[in-house]
């Protein structure tokens, strides 16, 4: 769901409460960043509503949430009236969900205007049931792991190995719809960002070189394919890639320019991200659904398809890693061994001849919401991969050394991903720090310093 900021200014915010349970609402949740928008609604028609965020700063968990308001002239009357309930952000309705202590959570409401005027405030009235919060199930013994935030991360971009970029929002959105935060690694403090800094390419030149926008068979322009296009300006290459309505995949110089068409015949598959290499060379990953097996292929921004097409590749369980070249990647599922034995585990494949190479065997894989593996080329003869999948219920980070044939477990993580949350992986340009952020009920953005671990150094 893509959210347009209306034109009203920043509007203030009066929280007045409601005592449940004997429970203070009033002084424990706490509205942030209310503002009106106008939102496209399942008709494509745009319609307004309130949006913010609702802070627990009690020490009971709330469930059952629900958001009423007032909404106020310049006058202080009331002309109209809000109702809404807590969201992801993706805009789907969690009613279910108990805001714990400490956390926030986006919350939507209708707007039903009776009278006329401009709207200067709004007083919200959340209303909830205190209950018991949630018992710790994450390990506290995570030196070598740092916080960075708690909200739903759906990118990074490193800009440098001390520095980097991080997007709050709806991983099936563009980076326009996000909220953008810069984290500064050695003084740990993150400073939000007016919008991307790639956002200034993103010009009505750009939409009508690249036809992001356009319906091929009618031609005519349809704002809404934007959100959809998955546009990314990756950080190891100057060209953009994004896919167009029939789900063609094509990268672009940052002008729009010099447009290279990667892979057609696609429209029957959903895009759900790529997985970069340093080298500019990228594996495009498809799923539909939790379980579904993840199709894919590898190719270069630059110089295009480096795979077979994506009906010909072997599919994975998981998200797919990639070797530098692009022509190596790291999946895993249950094949065959010579034998002719179904052995279950990770795997190295070729995407050009499907010849594959077992790994090590795993007689627990992750889904395909897990991220995935990340590969780092030390040297010539030295080869680590990188899973983070789990082990007893726990995940964990292990590393694999490619030429020794040695699995190690570097640490438990803060992960705990219901089937209907994501989590990704992003590498530092110095292979010293692993970022890993979630979406969904447990979300965040952790930092692993790999330098605190013996192994795969």
């Amino acid at each position: 769901m893509r959210w347009i900021v209306a034109g009203l200014g920043l509007l203030a915010v009066v929280l007045l409460g409601v005592v449940a349970f004997a429970q203070d609402v009033e002084e424990d949740l706490s509205a942030e960043n209310v503002r009106v928008v106008a939102q496209m609604d399942a008709f494509g028609l745009l319609e307004e509503v309130v949006i913010g965020d609702l802070r627990n700063n009690g020490e009971m968990a709330y469930a059952n949430l629900t958001i009423y308001g007032d909404v106020l002239d310049e006058d202080g009357n009331v002309i109209g009236e809000a109702f809404g309930y807590t969201v992801d952000q993706c805009g789907n309705a969690i009613l279910d969900f108990p805001l714990q202590p400490g956390r926030s959570q986006r919350f939507v409401a209708s707007l039903d205007l009776f009278e006329e005027g401009d709207i200067a405030d709004i007083e919200i009235f959340p209303e909830g049931e205190a209950v018991e919060p949630e018992v710790a199930t994450m390990p506290e013994d995570m030196p070598a792991i740092t916080t960075v935030s708690d909200q739903e991360v759906v990118s990074v971009e490193w800009e440098d190995e001390g520095s980097l970029r991080y997007g709050v929002g709806c991983d099936q959105q563009v980076l326009t719809d996000y909220d953008w935060y810069r984290y500064d690694v050695a003084a740990g403090e993150s400073t939000a960002l007016d919008a991307n800094p790639n956002e200034q390419y993103i010009t009505e030149a750009f939409i009508t070189q690249t036809g992001i926008n356009q319906v091929s068979q009618s031609f005519e322009q349809d704002e809404s394919l934007f959100s959809r296009s998955r546009l990314v300006f990756p950080t190891q290459t100057d060209r953009v890639v994004y896919q167009i309505d029939i789900h063609t995949v094509i990268t672009a110089e940052v002008d729009g320019s010099f447009k290279r068409t990667i892979h057609r015949v696609l429209s029957q598959y959903t895009l759900q991200g790529y997985v970069w290499s340093p080298l500019g060379n990228f594996v495009a990953y498809y799923f539909g659904a939790y379980g579904e097996p993840v199709r894919y292929f590898t190719a270069s921004a630059e110089n295009g398809l480096i795979s077979a097409l994506l009906p010909d590749n072997t599919p994975s369980a998981t998200v797919p890693g990639l070797y530098n070249d692009g022509r190596t990647v790291i999946i895993s599922g249950t094949f065959p061994d010579a034998e002719g034995q179904d052995v279950t585990g990770y795997y190295l494949s070729s995407p050009i001849t499907q010849q594959r190479e077992l790994l090590f065997e795993a007689e627990e894989l992750p889904g395909n919401n897990y991220p995935a593996p990340v590969y780092y080329r030390k040297d010539d003869s030295t080869r680590y991969i990188y899973v983070v999948r789990p082990l007893d219920d726990q995940a964990v980070l292990q590393c694999y050394h490619v030429e020794g044939g040695e699995l190690t477990t570097l640490t438990e993580l803060p992960l705990d991903l219901a089937t209907d949350e994501r989590a990704w992986s992003f590498m530092s340009a110095d292979f010293n720090t692993l970022a890993i952020a979630a979406n969904g009920d447990h979300s965040g953005l952790w930092l692993v310093d790999l330098t605190e671990f013996d192994a795969c150094r």
